[in-house]
């Protein structure tokens, strides 16, 4: 597969090139060329081919650029960096990072172009075509408040909220527990994972795919894209330096209690379903119920017909509306 990706780079959206030309570039024959832009287009690429003529991006990409965000890092990040990678397709970035093993007080960085494994709440599955939308995950190990690491998909969705509220306007909110919306659309999603005792620096790995050119296909929702409502090109490397410059300003806050009061506050500004009827899924029953925001923990806060009032969370729920 990392051979296929060593294409990308070489196509242009402003000239065909030819598969001999191709070919010359990478030390390779020109049917090979032609088997790989072949599955490029498989996995989403929209590439013009034209007898005669050659190979075209349909639109221009660009490509995420370790330098360049490793330059646009808070100095108080880059101090505390362990690893900054760029992979061009990988299983999963969650799995990357927490396989970094960051010491104490370290953050690991990994964001790919394709992402083959790419995973949700629940085990769903989230794939996107190469080059596209943005995949990036961090791992760190600090020594955080138990309820900073479970409500930490709350406090990594008013993170990238901030970022992509101050660099684009754009209304984005969130859905409990780790959805990003516009309007009543998914944008995005965050998964968090936890390895090793919580009491003892464990391992705190947190996942972000967000739709910035295009929608993953099997999706069982509505979604949108970045590029559905932000006028003009879309630069992914900008967007992920904004990112993660904001988690790392958000973990430093939720270091204490008082800083993970004042976050939960904030993601209840942002809150897209408080005090909207939604359905309560839980294991194999469905009950209608309004939503009321989030307890001090975090949980869902959840009204039900006959006026009583209990949290839920995370691993128990799904909901929709």
């Amino acid at each position: 597969m990392k051979s296929l990706f060593r294409l990308l780079p070489l196509l242009r959206h402003d000239q065909f090139q030819s598969g001999t030309a191709l070919a010359d570039s990478l030390g390779v024959t020109r049917p090979t060329v032609a088997a790989w832009v072949t599955q490029m287009r498989e996995l989403g690429v929209d590439i013009h081919v034209v007898k005669g003529r050659g190979y075209r991006l349909a639109e221009p990409i660009s490509l995420l650029d370790r330098e360049r965000i490793f330059a646009g890092l808070s100095a108080s990040l880059r101090s505390v960096l362990h690893v900054l990678d760029i992979q061009t397709d990988l299983d999963s970035t969650n799995r990357w990072v927490m396989e970094q093993k960051p010491a104490p007080g370290q953050w690991s960085i990994c964001a790919a172009e394709y992402q083959y494994q790419g995973r949700g709440r629940r085990g769903r599955v989230w794939r996107s075509p190469p080059a596209s939308n943005l995949m990036v995950s961090i791992a760190l190990r600090a020594d955080l408040p138990s309820r900073a690491l479970y409500a930490a998909s709350l406090v990594a969705g008013v993170a990238t909220v901030r970022a992509l509220r101050s660099q684009l306007s754009v209304p984005v909110a969130l859905k409990w527990p780790n959805d990003l919306y516009i309007e009543d659309a998914k944008l995005g999603g965050i998964l968090c994972e936890l390895q090793g005792n919580p009491q003892d620096h464990p391992v705190l790995a947190i996942g972000l795919g967000l739709n910035v050119s295009c929608k993953p296909d099997g999706l069982d929702q509505p979604a949108v894209a970045l590029a559905d409502v932000v006028p003009g090109s879309l630069d992914r490397n900008t967007l992920l330096i904004a990112i993660v410059n904001q988690l790392y300003d958000v973990f430093v806050q939720v270091q204490t209690d008082r800083g993970v009061n004042e976050l939960l506050e904030e993601w209840g500004q942002y809150d897209c379903i408080r005090n909207r009827t939604v359905r309560l899924l839980r294991a194999q029953r469905t009950e209608t119920v309004v939503a009321r925001g989030v307890d001090d923990a975090g949980q869902l806060v959840v009204e039900s017909a006959d006026g009583e009032r209990f949290s839920v969370n995370g691993g128990e729920v799904s909901v929709r509306w």
